[in-house]
């Protein structure tokens, strides 16, 4: 019977293996400044973001630190069933709010940053093309003086 198990077991991983037989597909290319700079941009991406940041911070505010209270200055107030969360709320109420809008800001400011670059990407290689033609005229001229 234990065979048996093992032999069911054994097809039963094997199985999804055996199914795909079709090549994975190609990666896709990287996208540029400008796409990354449109995505960051939308209030809808700003807003997954922000949201993916608040949870972050709320696993690692979960953190009890009350146990440590013993060892802390009697002036910051630490009380034995504290989190990190509680000391931050103490000390800066609306650091929720803030985290999040600081978090969807920043989101912001690297849209514009990237499609900004894209932008000037764009312009420096039409000013190495100008610089190109003015070396090939300059080499032609000091060829020509020869």
């Amino acid at each position: 019977m234990r065979h048996i198990l093992l032999g069911l077991l054994a097809c039963g991983i094997a199985i999804p293996a055996f199914a795909n037989d079709s090549a994975p597909p190609p990666p896709r290319p990287a996208p540029d400044a400008a796409q990354v700079g449109a995505l960051l941009s939308s209030p809808l991406v700003q807003e997954i973001i922000a949201t993916t940041v608040d949870q972050y911070a709320d696993a690692l505010l979960e953190t009890h630190v009350g146990p440590l209270a013993k060892l802390t200055d009697t002036r910051d107030h630490v009380r034995p069933e504290d989190t990190l969360g509680d000391l931050a709320a103490r000390s800066h109420p609306d650091y929720r709010r803030d985290l999040h809008n600081q978090t969807r800001h920043a989101v912001a400011a690297t849209g514009q940053a990237a499609r900004d670059i894209a932008s000037l990407s764009a312009e420096l290689k039409h000013t190495t093309e100008r610089l190109r033609a003015a070396l090939a005229l300059t080499q032609a001229e000091v060829n020509a003086v020869r």
